[in-house]
């Protein structure tokens, strides 16, 4: 529960200004919480206040990390990094450093999320005996269903692998079938990690076959941690250091926005 220290507090309201569900109120030029409307747990209040005079759980609701300055330079080189951001399907053999991947993921907690409800969790497989034994249970799937002929046909003729290509870990991203908003949420959580783990030098491609197949093969759900009742998979990344050269060129998109005024 949100908790105001009034020793700390000046009554600037700012807290009070930016609760997105009115659960602050203001009463004698100070902010109160009001009885009967729920908490977000957005921490917006926390954030605006300019005493740290906010407190959750009679815990710290912000964080002490120094704020950085952006350079001015920044929105051009967001703009670059999006732009330049490659799918990768061919990487070295070793797995992707466990920190680098733990610090990615936890920054999706900061990604926009529908009443902050944050369904987005995380499997990680950079076991390459499991990863052998998914691709043998996708393959054994696609032969007796006939389903996708052209992940074995790929596979065993071409020597292409259409499900998780060379990649020597895989990210599993599951959530709640009930959550207000599960799909765009892990969706969103995703393209977080991964504009992340690109910037640190992480290749990275969206794994749609292997995020339908996870729920659609039980046999393959058994090499994973269970999920809970009422979860499924909602999106998966091959990742690993690319192989790939580097490329030159921004590539040209045929497909470009369509926009409307009113």
């Amino acid at each position: 529960m949100i908790q105001i220290n009034e020793k700390k507090c000046v009554g600037c309201l700012k807290c009070v200004k930016v609760c997105p569900f009115t659960v602050l109120g203001e009463k004698e030029g100070k902010p109160f919480r009001r009885v009967g409307k729920a908490c977000l747990k957005c921490m917006h209040c926390a954030a605006a206040c300019p005493k740290e005079a906010i407190s959750f759980d009679g815990k710290d609701a912000v964080s002490h990390r120094d704020m950085i300055k952006l350079p001015e330079n920044f929105p051009a080189a967001l703009e670059q990094h999006i732009q330049t951001r490659r799918s990768y399907r061919h990487f070295e053999e070793r797995p992707v450093d466990r920190k680098i991947l733990r610090d990615a993921l936890d920054l999706t907690s900061w990604a926009p999320s529908a009443k902050n409800q944050h369904p987005a969790k995380w499997i990680v497989v950079d076991s390459q005996d499991v990863i052998r034994e998914m691709m043998d249970c996708i393959l054994e799937h696609v032969k007796e269903t006939g389903n996708s002929p052209e992940i074995a046909s790929e596979y065993e003729q071409e020597g292409n692998n259409v499900v998780m290509g060379t990649a020597p870990t895989l990210i599993l991203c599951y959530g709640r079938n009930n959550a207000i908003n599960s799909p765009q949420d892990v969706a969103i959580a995703m393209a977080t990690a991964e504009l992340i783990l690109q910037a640190r030098g992480i290749g990275t491609c969206w794994a749609g076959y292997l995020t339908r197949l996870c729920n659609a093969i039980p046999k393959l759900r058994e090499l994973l941690p269970e999920l809970p009742e009422n979860n499924s998979f909602y999106g998966a990344f091959m990742a690993g250091y690319p192989k790939e050269e580097t490329y030159l060129r921004i590539p040209e998109r045929l497909k470009r926005a369509e926009i409307q005024w009113v």
